[in-house]
């Protein structure tokens, strides 16, 4: 099912589910909740409102900023049709830039166990941040699900979100993935790291995010634009490790050792490497992750990269409650509900990412690609230091 199809789509008391699990274990967890649902999921059929002309420009004006979705959820009519929608009681209301796939089997069972349909509205990060400002106190949206923790800081600074109290959530989420003023936690978190082509390279080729910059990988490698928020958020992890000034030089001798020009996003950095384009890039572990399911045969393989020098920089996929909510103590209960640690197991499986609890299982696929050594910086300083690592890269000329 393509994400343009499921905008706005109801989860309720029809739930079809189509999951793939990647271990015994999570699939018997999704056939439980399944069972638990005990109906079929239809998809939606595109509405024929008229699309918000308002919606569609702020829509269209963030997308080359946002992470990895523009091919998804693309400024289509149908995505301003979803924003245009009005609160209903005993209704929730999501807004994610997470693939329908990963979620349909998790709301599909909580909306069945407390009798409340849920409602999806699917779009780019930082086009659901244009979306709550442009809908104002008449914002149908009760519960934000993205990615990157960069994205939700921006959400805290433009008045966007609510704090919230979730005791039961935040036991189950360390310290370093959520927000200290309670504005928002994580649910699972992802690494920026290396993927390369594993016809010309092996990974022993590969260290670290610093030695990319060396002379060795002149005409070798591909990276998306700096105005990715990805990349900034990775550029904030290295500044903390390496300081400006170094930072400054890795990124200059990247560009001095790109292939081709600048990208515009993690997909196009993976088909450049498939098609031979250049060897290695910087990519998000989940969209790599969804890319290789989509291409099994793929010649490109991953690297947890920065191994001994500061760890590989993380980032989250986490969940807020809008400053305009309407139905508050339904979206904590889906937030407490969605933090347990099976949950989060499972949630994170079907998002190929990896869960926050240090209790809950990793996937069978991303525990295959190795150990990983992760960057202690708290993500919450994706957010807070963004503008400093925007100002690091146009200096360096990655902007």
């Amino acid at each position: 099912m393509k994400a343009s199809d499921g905008m706005g789509c109801m989860i309720g008391h029809k739930v079809r589910t189509n999951v793939n699990a990647q271990s015994s274990t999570i699939s018997a967890l999704l056939i439980a909740l399944v069972s638990i649902s005990g109906a079929t999921l239809t998809a939606c059929s595109p509405s024929s409102t008229p699309p918000s002309t308002t919606s569609q420009s702020a829509s269209s004006t963030a997308s080359s900023a946002n992470g990895n979705h523009a091919s998804n959820t693309s400024s289509t009519p149908n995505a301003s049709m979803a924003s245009a929608t009005t609160a209903v009681p005993n209704q929730l209301t999501i807004y994610t830039s997470i693939d329908k796939a990963a979620l349909e089997p998790l709301l599909t069972s909580y909306a069945k166990q407390v009798n409340v349909p849920i409602h999806i509205v699917q779009d780019e990060p930082m086009s659901i941040l244009a979306r709550l400002k442009a809908e104002g106190a008449n914002s149908p949206a009760d519960v934000i699900l993205t990615e990157d923790a960069g994205i939700f800081s921006t959400a805290v600074e433009e008045g966007l979100l609510q704090p919230f109290n979730a005791e039961k959530a935040v036991a189950h989420v360390p310290e370093r993935y959520r927000d200290p003023d309670g504005n928002w936690i994580a649910l699972s978190s992802y690494a920026r790291t290396a993927v390369y082509d594993s016809r010309v390279l092996h990974s022993n080729d590969i260290s670290s995010y610093a030695d990319l910059s060396k002379l060795k990988w002149s005409q070798k490698l591909c990276l998306s634009q700096g105005k990715y928020i990805p990349n900034q958020s990775l550029v904030v992890n290295l500044i903390n490790n390496l300081g400006d000034k170094r930072t400054q030089e890795v990124m200059q001798g990247w560009l001095a050792n790109l292939s081709v020009p600048v990208l515009l996003d993690d997909s196009e950095v993976l088909k450049a490497i498939e098609s031979g384009k250049c060897q290695i890039g910087l990519v998000n572990s989940n969209h790599y992750g969804r890319y290789l399911q989509a291409h099994p045969d793929t010649p490109i393989k991953i690297k947890w990269i920065n191994k001994g020098y500061g760890g590989v920089s993380t980032n989250i996929t986490g969940v807020a409650i809008p400053h305009a909510a309407k139905h508050t103590e339904l979206a904590l209960g889906l937030i407490e509900w969605l933090a347990a640690k099976d949950q989060q197991s499972l949630y994170a499986s079907l998002s190929n990412t990896f869960p926050i609890d240090p209790n809950a299982e990793a996937s069978v696929l991303l525990k295959s690609w190795g150990d990983i050594e992760v960057s202690p910086i708290p993500v919450r300083l994706y957010g807070e230091r963004q503008a400093m690592a925007v100002d690091s890269m146009q200096q360096a000329g990655y902007y």
